[in-house]
């Protein structure tokens, strides 16, 4: 295939909440510019774009797809991402590797959660965002509910580009406003998505429509406003300049309406994508580090032009490893170009990679290409250590992109099987899933030796064994959960020992300390200072002291959990020419620790997750009073179009299984959303009942 010129490219990552309509629209998009041969269905299992095993069973997407299609002489790079909560770290790094998102809202159910959630990346990022209103076409349909309801939610700065003719079961289809071309009455197609003038049934609303977009697009710049002001109204060409100014800078945000099912609006929507969203050549300078290849320098801040004349640099944002095709890395190029079989550094990891062949892909079709330049986004192949959120580069001119920090694995639970020698099986193929899934971690409990899965909440970790069933074929479960308690203390204790004395019959171990030990404010993490005057402990033994501390902090001293928030100042020691060492200074440092801290009353903190519940307002007090139960703290409610929004701070444990309560409570209409906010003490009985079910012994230090 030939190379696209990066000024005819769009990057459009398409988000929004499960369920909006998401990968039927962009399914609706390939069929209507022949990208595929025919329209791929979500429900009947035929999409493209969603083609794993899991979710075709689930009809849900779980991982982002990538396909490219053309229009109007454009290339659009679409990334169709999932809108699962458990699901969205796929979501953030997509979003890092394009210029502009198509935010999907259902015309039936209009901003939920994750809506609010992906939008508030979209700002963070500075991303022009168009957003689509779907399922018009469906029963129940209240598009302009759902338009009220965005301006509300999102406080976004709406310019509404399509004059909707009908709603629901009496929908017709749509008349672009700048353009006052029409898609009515029939299903777009490949031979059918010209559209025509708009009817003289219509005209009257479509000029009202229109006047209204005139006086947003003249609000939205002051040289506008002033020519609006005194000639009335804004020549073609004007409102197309301002209107599409306006888009680049965030100071409006398109609205359109469309249906991926039938389809209808997606080949005004194309046109909008083709004309308003910007081409890589107009963003600013991708943001990073050179990193020094001197040993323990600083990396520097540094930009990369996105050029195809800069140094070659692409960041990786999706990973797919096929038993038969062996690894692929979905990547955007930053700047530069990239060729087959090229010699490349992995900026994260400091590995030298080579490429194998590069492609472009829809679906499970690729088509091999000769080099891609900056601005593309292409497969990459035969990468051996990069994963997702890796930078690779030149290796001479390295650059680091500053990749997004992806939300936090809140739910753990043990992975169990019967099928003996299974473990390796099992663990290959979970560390497999981790290489491919941005938001999953694995690790093996010490204590227990059982391997523990983290992820983003309950479907996660379930599709993950659904994964593992089928990749290994054993019969996997999980165990029960595994919260993230950690340990701290409440008070100080001044002038502990440690004493590590040992003699054993030629050279001894000797070694002592004392340490001063604080709290520090939550979030503190470790402060480690050295107040040792007259060389009481030699230089050279001060760090082994600060290890010996480190070391017996990871393993707490109440129930196994790392320790936090700890000041400790060593203030003086005893040493011995011949018999002190660097092990006999740790293992001083460990006894001192764990003396101090059974002075300086030890306690369990708990994580605790801010909950976001939407619920329609009659279940309100249920909701409330169930939160309550789970000794949560309400912070605040609001009420938008019948729904009422509840926040509140709630301890992990008492929300792992919440999903399932809030269905009954609710009849399946309430939805929510949490993320990891901060850690609290726990109360003295949740202590004590974690401590017993932890079955945690401290370790008795060697003499």
């Amino acid at each position: 295939m030939t190379t696209t010129e990066a000024g005819d490219i769009r990057n459009v990552a398409v988000i929004g909440h499960k369920g909006a309509g998401k990968t039927s629209l962009a399914e609706a998009m390939l069929y209507v510019t022949k990208a595929t041969g025919k329209l791929g269905k979500v429900d009947d299992r035929s999409s493209v774009l969603d083609e794993a095993a899991e979710e075709k069973e689930h009809v849900c997407s779980f991982e982002a797809s990538v396909a490219h299609l053309s229009w109007g002489g454009k290339k659009i790079n679409l990334v169709d991402t999932p809108g699962e909560g458990s699901f969205l770290a796929e979501t953030r790094l997509a979003l890092a590797a394009v210029d502009a998102a198509l935010l999907v809202v259902s015309g039936k159910d209009g901003v939920q959660p994750i809506t609010e959630r992906v939008f508030g990346w979209v700002k963070e990022a500075k991303l022009p965002c168009l957003i689509v209103v779907t399922k018009v076409d469906a029963e129940n349909a209240r598009p302009d509910e759902v338009l009220a309801d965005v301006r509300a939610r999102l406080k976004a700065p709406v310019a509404v580009m399509e004059e909707h003719i009908g709603e629901g079961l009496q929908y017709r289809g749509v008349v672009a406003l700048r353009t006052k071309k029409a898609w009515l009455d029939k299903p777009e197609a490949p031979a059918a998505a010209a559209g025509s003038p708009a009817p003289a049934d219509v005209a009257s609303a479509v000029e009202r429509a229109r006047g209204k977009l005139v006086d947003d697009v003249a609000g939205s710049d002051d040289d506008l406003t002033e020519r609006y002001l005194t000639e009335g109204d804004l020549t073609q060409e004007q409102l197309d300049q301002g209107l599409r100014a306006a888009v680049r800078r965030g100071a409006l945000v398109p609205v359109v309406f469309a249906s991926g099912v039938r389809p209808s609006g997606v080949a005004a929507l194309l046109d909008a994508i083709v004309e308003l969203l910007p081409p890589p050549t107009e963003r600013p300078a991708w943001s990073g580090v050179a990193p020094s290849s001197k040993p323990g320098a600083a990396p520097q801040p540094a930009e990369r032009p996105a050029s195809a004349e800069a140094p070659a640099a692409a960041f990786v944002f999706k990973t797919t490893i096929d038993p038969h095709a062996g690894r692929t890395s979905f990547a955007r190029v930053l700047s530069g170009v990239l060729r087959p079989d090229a010699a490349l550094l992995n900026a994260s990891t400091g590995v030298a990679e080579r490429l194998g062949k590069i492609h472009v892909v829809v679906g499970k079709d690729h088509k091999a290409v000769d080099e891609a330049r900056a601005g593309d986004i292409v497969a990459l192949h035969k990468l051996k250590a990069t994963l997702s959120g890796h930078t690779i580069c030149d290796e001479k001119q390295p650059f680091l992109l500053g990749a997004p920090e992806l939300p936090p694995a809140l739910f753990s639970r043990g992975v169990r099987f019967d099928a003996k020698g299974g473990e390796d099986k099992v663990g290959n193929a979970l560390h497999r899933l981790t290489e491919e899934d941005p938001g999953l971690t694995v690790h093996q409990d010490a204590s227990t030796r059982e391997l523990v899965v983290s992820g983003l909440g309950a479907l996660h970790l379930e599709i993950t064994v659904e994964r593992i069933r089928r990749r290994v074929g054993i019969d996997c479960r999980l165990g029960p959960p595994h919260i993230a308690y950690k340990e701290t203390i409440s008070r100080r204790a001044a002038g502990v020992e440690g004493k590590h004395k040992k003699q054993t019959g030629g050279h001894g171990q000797f070694g002592v300390c004392y340490i001063d030990m604080e709290p520090l404010p939550r979030g503190g993490g470790f402060v480690f200072e050295d107040a040792v005057v007259g060389g009481a402990v030699p230089r050279q033994f001060i760090p082994s002291v600060e290890k010996g501390i480190v070391k017996a902090m990871s393993r707490g001293v109440l129930a196994g959990y790392p320790m936090v928030d700890v000041k400790v100042r060593l203030i003086d020691g005893k040493y011995h020419d011949v018999d002190s060492s660097d092990a006999a200074f740790q293992m001083a440092g460990s006894k001192a620790f764990k003396a101090a801290a059974a002075q300086c009353a030890p306690v369990l903190l708990e994580p605790i997750v801010r909950l976001s519940v939407t619920v329609p307002s009659a279940a309100m007090g249920d909701i409330i009073g169930d939160i309550n139960s789970r000794r949560g703290r309400i912070i605040g409610t609001d009420s938008v179009e019948g729904q009422t929004i509840v926040s509140a701070f709630v301890p992990l444990a008492e929300v792992l299984e919440y999903e399932s309560k809030l269905k009954s409570m609710t009849q399946g209409k309430g939805t929510f959303t949490m993320s990891v906010e901060h850690l609290e003490i726990c109360p003295p009985v949740v202590q004590d009942k974690v401590m017993k079910e932890s079955g945690f012994k401290a370790e008795a230090d060697e003499d």
